[in-house]
């Protein structure tokens, strides 16, 4: 089975890649917490591959495991960051 892994950090963006599929998920942070969502929402259902991904992003276990992977890839590159209070802070303005 393949793993899923970090292929690309864009800014707060971060394309998470399992198998032959590619998803990008966006980090923000609201009120010193982590937030994390699927950048791609609409699919057009006469595409196959909007559906597979589709499928694939409403599946719970993968935006657990994507989400995790997308702050712990922005965390190493001090992108965001815990404070030792528990608040999340991030160097970027949204």
């Amino acid at each position: 089975m393949a793993t899923m892994k970090v292929v690309k950090i864009v800014e707060d963006s971060v394309l998470i890649k399992k198998g032959k599929i590619e998803a990008w998920m966006d980090v923000w942070i609201s009120n010193e917490d982590v937030q994390c969502d699927w950048n791609q929402y609409i699919f057009y259902h006469y595409n196959t591959k909007d559906m597979a991904l589709k499928k694939w992003q409403d599946n719970p276990n993968n935006f657990i495991e994507a989400s995790s992977l997308a702050v712990g890839a922005l965390e190493n590159k001090g992108i965001i960051w815990q404070n030792s209070d528990g608040s999340w802070g991030s160097n970027l303005t949204n």
